[in-house]
């Protein structure tokens, strides 16, 4: 699938996350199992995300708890914006994906969590 900068539809940030956004990024990871970004974000298109090219090599991914940025490398990295309340339901989209993660996250309180997912 060929992404543009405009949106594929989908959800975005619900009120919910948009009234947790002004925390800023708090969470990055990888995607151990995925090498291309292209790759990922149509995974992510696929499962109902909403995948933007935000530049030549990288992809916005949204969903109504979270926004972030895909990274080409390998494996794919990430970084970005989840609502602190709803970390779990991030983390069971990604298993119900199949994906494989690792992901560190800030809390609203300053302390790091780091979550692993095996498919």
């Amino acid at each position: 699938m060929d992404f543009t900068s405009g949106t594929s539809g989908g959800p975005r940030l619900d009120a919910a996350a948009l009234a947790q956004a002004d925390l800023g990024t708090n969470m990055w990871g990888s995607l151990t199992s995925a090498t291309e970004a292209q790759q990922a974000a149509e995974e992510f298109h696929a499962a109902g995300w909403s995948v933007r090219r935000s530049s030549w090599t990288t992809f916005e991914i949204t969903c109504a708890c979270a926004e972030f940025e895909l990274i080409p490398s390998d494996p794919v990295l990430f970084s970005g914006f989840v609502d602190p309340d709803r970390i779990d339901v991030l983390l069971s989209a990604l298993r119900d994906m199949g994906m494989r993660f690792t992901v560190e996250f800030e809390d609203g309180e300053g302390r790091e969590h780091v979550f692993r997912g095996e498919a």
